[in-house]
């Protein structure tokens, strides 16, 4: 599929409409993106309010949907941005506010968060990388013993994993904000990936921290690390390359 395609296009691929969520017989086609009314698209959409645009972006959410995406570049121009799935509709004050971009608090209703489906796996076989299954016990054991720590420091703690927003939990005490990206694993010294997301986020915001598990299923050790602590601890070792053609 092109990269960019036109307007007359978009109609034909996304079931036509003007609604930023294509619909065709009550079934999501595409997803038409204005980065002016969404700054932070794909990964956060926001929503108006009314019946009609709000009942799209639940649709979107409980169908499972997995559609293309397209982003306004100019006149008779739309980008492809790949395949991608809602995952979460938010409609609290504060996400609100902080993806709201140039529009007004009262005409948003809330926030539709995105994952795409084509971001890059890399399967780990053998050479000490745990299975599937055994991964999923290690997050979660991370998880659980970092949301209970902040908790006995007195933090107030929001899971935001399914929101892709380059950390995992938001940890609030006072006028303290951490936006905490959890790594986990079994072995005794600090190793973990972290993805383009976690990295940009995690240089754009000095209240980032990583907080890493280890022996995370037996007897958790915690390691603390700010964005720039990791960059200076830490070395860094490309796994796989993006590549596209060349134009």
């Amino acid at each position: 599929m092109s990269k960019t395609i036109t307007t007359q296009e978009l109609v034909k691929l996304t079931a036509g409409g003007d609604d930023y969520i294509r619909t065709k017989l009550n079934v999501v086609k595409g997803l038409a993106l204005r980065m002016d009314l969404n700054p932070d698209a794909p990964d956060a959409v926001v929503f108006g309010k009314g019946p009609r645009v709000e009942g799209r972006a639940r649709l979107f959410l409980e169908s499972g949907a997995v559609v293309p995406a397209y982003v306004k570049r100019g006149v008779n121009k739309w980008e492809y941005l790949g395949l991608f799935r809602a995952t979460e509709i938010r409609y609290d004050k504060e996400t609100i506010e902080y993806h709201l971009g140039n529009r007004k608090p009262e005409e948003v209703a809330g926030v539709l968060f995105l994952a795409s489906v084509e971001e890059p796996k890399i399967a780990m076989i053998g050479g000490g990388f745990p299975d599937a299954a055994t991964r999923k016990e290690i997050e979660d054991a991370a998880i659980k013993h970092v949301t209970n720590s902040l908790k006995k420091d007195g933090f107030q703690v929001d899971d935001r994993q399914n929101e892709n927003l380059g950390y995992d939990l938001l940890a609030i005490k006072d006028t303290v904000t951490r936006f905490i990206e959890v790594k986990g694993t079994d072995n005794p010294e600090p190793r973990f990936f972290i993805t383009r997301n976690e990295s940009k986020f995690a240089d754009e915001n000095s209240e980032w921290f990583i907080y890493i598990v280890c022996m995370a299923r037996r007897s958790p050790q915690l390691h603390v690390f700010t964005g720039r602590e990791m960059r200076q601890k830490f070395s860094f070792s490309p796994l796989a390359w993006e590549c596209n053609l060349a134009e």
